[in-house]
This record gives C-alpha cells, structure tokens and sequence, in this order.
C-alpha cells in the first residue's frame, strides 16, 4: 500500500471552477495510478459537478454521475442519474472500472451496505476512490479529549429533523474505514490526505511517539495471530502524517477476490 506525500500549503484552485482542494488531490491520485482514459467512471454525489468537469476537462469523457439531488449539478454534459447512495445503487454489476465518492459515507447510516454495492457494480481490479473527513487526526483527538466530539461532528445530531444529508451522522476513523472496505473486498492500495492541519501538527508532533508506543502495545493484545500482524499493518497506517496530522482520509481501494472472511 502507497501513502501518499501530504501537501502542507493549500493547492490552488484548478481552472475558472470551484474544485474543492480535497477534489484536486483526487483528480491528482486518478491521473498517476488510473491514466487509462478510456476507463468508465460512476461519481456518487457529486454536488455541483466541479470534479466531475474536472475529470472531464483531463480526458476521461466516459463517466457518468448519481446524486439525490440533480438540482445542485452545473455540469450536466454527462449522463446523469437520480438515486439514493443509502439504496441499492440502480446499476449494473460489473458496470464502472472507477467508483468515487467524496464526502459521502460518513452520511449515511449502513456503511457496510454502501460498500458492498460500491464493490457489486465495480469490475473486477476496478477501483473505489473515496475521501471522508479524517476524525482521528491530532487536534479532532483533543477534541474529543475535552468535548466528547470529534472536529466536523462538534455536537450531537438533532433529534428533531432528519438532515442526514448534510449533517455528519457516522463519521468514521480510519481502522473502521479499512474494516468496512476490507471485509467488503475492496483493499486499500493508497492513503492520502490533502493537507495537513496546523492545528494538528506543531501541538501533535511531540505526542506522535507516545501514541506510536501506546498503540504498538494495545496492538499485541489481539489473540488472532493473522489478525495481530494486520493490526502491526494498521497501527503503521495511522501513523502516518497523512492520518496523524491530516485533514481528510482519502483511500484508493481496488476490487479483488479474497477469502478474506471465513
């Protein structure tokens, strides 16, 4: 699995569109590890469609988008379906060679479910690139410490109205992440993060090596001893500046055939 060198200045905007940093490092990680343009591309709510333009501009053309909503979409020269990511996606099995989904998951409320139909409709060695707002960086860590919640999920969801397509109903840490993919077959081959938060560095960078060492240890506590060489795998991957000090979780997973769960 490759980690990806963080970014620690902002990236600049691309073209005269409003392309979010975190959709530039995406677009960046698709054009060095997926260059095949031809491929066929299905992108799961893509708000108002910059990314979408994005990949369109670069070369892949065959790409397709669903979101609950169509109303936000400013790029509509694509084929474009309406449909819900927490339903069966009305697709096809074996349908994209590509599944990307930005900021999506942490809204809904069966992860699992999400991903097994992201893998049903992905080809085999196809691949899902999806980014989610990482909570278990250095400073969403204090948070948690001092408040109960973590950064992006600062106070408790309202009991009154169900708006779970803009409020962060499931944010999820990386291990569960990994899990939810895993066990589904999709394998995380690329971790990234767009940015590093400042927040999160200069006050987390003496604290890095103790939880290095606390974590090794609650790691060896597993009885399974495939599943304790994994953790070894995991508690690296959380190292990371990308994860430790990182704004956001961005993976790139492929779809492959596994016994994985037995």
């Amino acid at each position: 699995m490759q980690v990806c060198k963080p970014d620690t200045k902002d990236v600049p905007k691309g073209g005269s569109f409003l392309i979010s940093k975190n959709e530039l490092k995406v677009l960046e990680i698709i054009k060095e590890n997926i260059p095949d343009k031809t491929i066929k591309i299905l992108e799961l709510c893509p708000g108002e469609g910059f990314l979408t333009k994005a990949l369109y501009e670069a070369g892949y053309t065959n790409i397709e988008v669903m979101d609950i909503d169509l109303g936000n979409l400013e790029f509509k020269e694509i084929k474009h379906h309406q449909g819900n990511i927490s339903e069966p996606l009305p697709f096809a099995d074996n349908a994209y060679d590509l599944v990307l989904c930005c900021e999506g998951i942490e809204h809904l409320e069966n992860q699992y479910f999400f991903a097994s139909e992201c893998n049903r409709v992905i080809k085999d060695d196809g691949y899902l690139l999806l980014t989610t707002p990482n909570i278990t960086n250095f400073a969403s860590r204090l948070r948690f410490l001092f408040t109960g919640f973590f950064s992006l999920a600062t106070r408790p969801s309202s009991e009154f109205k169900k708006n779970w397509f803009i409020e962060h109903i499931y944010p999820i840490t990386f291990w569960q992440l990994r899990h939810i993919l895993h066990t589904n077959g999709l394998f995380i081959k690329k971790l990234c993060t767009y940015r590093l938060r400042s927040s999160a560095l200069w006050p987390g960078i003496p604290f890095w090596p103790i939880s290095y060492i606390i974590t090794r240890r609650a790691m060896t506590e597993e009885g399974d001893p495939r599943q304790r060489e994994l953790n070894y795998e995991i508690h690296r991957q959380m190292h990371t500046a990308a994860l430790f000090f990182g704004r956001s979780q961005i993976v790139l997973a492929k779809k492959q055939h596994s016994d994985y769960i037995r």
